[in-house]
């Protein structure tokens, strides 16, 4: 049987193009409102509901709200207009780990993606996003630049070698076209991978000093990993976009810590002035990688893998950054 779709969305246009999108392969119900919407969900099992936030009438955090009472099995996703920025303090609040920005044109792909994702909880693989691209592994004797539409990844097991790639990658695709800030992202992706992620038995980091009392966080110097804790570095090209990808086998990114973060790097502390995460020793990178990519997913199956993808298109950035958490238990 075909997977639930409930979409609420109050311009038409819109409505009707997501429809349309998903209408092959699910069923799919759309609502103009908050008390529609109440009479599909009471009437329909909802797999997945896709909702606008802000609405005539009730706002799609209340149409979530009411969800996650009634309806604790539906799962649930936001689109809007506005800066997702704005909203992630709610996102926290109302376990929202996805939100799409509508732009002058809409991009169905994401959303397309992000409902395949969610239901069927095949969550790995930058091949979702482009599936024509070609993903190999890099030579272990020499650099190696990858051709358009293809990926290639590599194992990293220190820090020396870390940084030594980390520059090479950069390099080479700022050469092809990439913007600058691309080395902000490679060293970001890459310094979580291998100091955050790494894990002993009793969830213990093994190469930074945690004082959860000062919210700290003190790397070590000079790591050369253990074979267990090695992680992988992919980077591609497709057309105009450019693609960084770490793949750790820890999986202990949790999905309320990317939250946290962000929500402390864009809530304003009416004190200061500044962001409240602003003196943070961790999480600022974090947010910056989001910042600054056009996409930035993070791909998490907890205690066993986890997988950030970022985009950069080398077109005009899109104004607003959408938040795509996807979590395994």
């Amino acid at each position: 049987m075909k997977k639930r779709i409930l979409i609420v969305e109050d311009i038409h246009s819109i409505r009707l193009a997501i429809s349309d999108l998903l209408k092959p392969e699910f069923n799919v119900y759309s609502a103009s409102c908050y008390d529609e919407a109440i009479d599909i969900l009471t009437e329909v099992k909802i797999e997945l509901l896709i909702t606008d936030i802000k609405m005539p009438g009730k706002s799609g955090l209340d149409l979530i709200q009411y969800t996650r009472n009634y309806f604790p099995d539906t799962q649930y996703a936001l689109i809007t207009a506005y800066n997702i920025n704005d909203y992630i303090h709610f996102a926290r609040e109302y376990a929202v780990w996805n939100i799409i920005p509508k732009y002058s044109s809409l991009d169905l792909d994401y959303i397309y993606v992000m409902v395949k994702k969610l239901l069927f909880n095949d969550i790995f693989g930058i091949d979702k996003y482009f599936p024509d691209i070609s993903i190999q592994r890099a030579s272990d004797k020499l650099f190696e630049v990858p051709n358009n539409k293809s990926l290639l990844y590599r194992t990293i097991k220190s820090d020396k070698e870390r940084m030594h790639y980390c520059e090479r990658i950069g390099k080479a695709l700022v050469e092809k076209g990439a913007p600058k800030i691309i080395h902000q992202i490679i060293e970001e992706l890459t310094s979580n991978a291998m100091i955050r992620a790494p894990r002993d038995r009793e969830g213990n980091s093994k190469y930074q000093y945690e004082l959860p009392s000062r919210d700290l966080i003190i790397a070590l110097e000079n790591i050369t990993l253990s074979e267990v804790d090695y992680f992988e570095i992919g980077y591609g090209i497709y057309n105009d976009t450019y693609i960084i990808t770490t793949r750790d086998n820890f999986g202990a990114l949790k999905k309320e810590e990317i939250l946290l973060r962000l929500d402390r790097h864009t809530k304003i502390d009416p004190t200061t002035k500044l962001p409240f995460g602003v003196n943070d020793s961790h999480g600022r990178g974090l947010f910056i990688c989001r910042e600054v990519s056009d996409q930035i997913i993070f791909n998490i199956h907890r205690s066993c893998k986890t997988e950030v993808i970022s985009i950069v298109d080398n077109k005009e950035n899109n104004a607003f950054k959408s938040l795509s958490i996807f979590e395994l238990e």
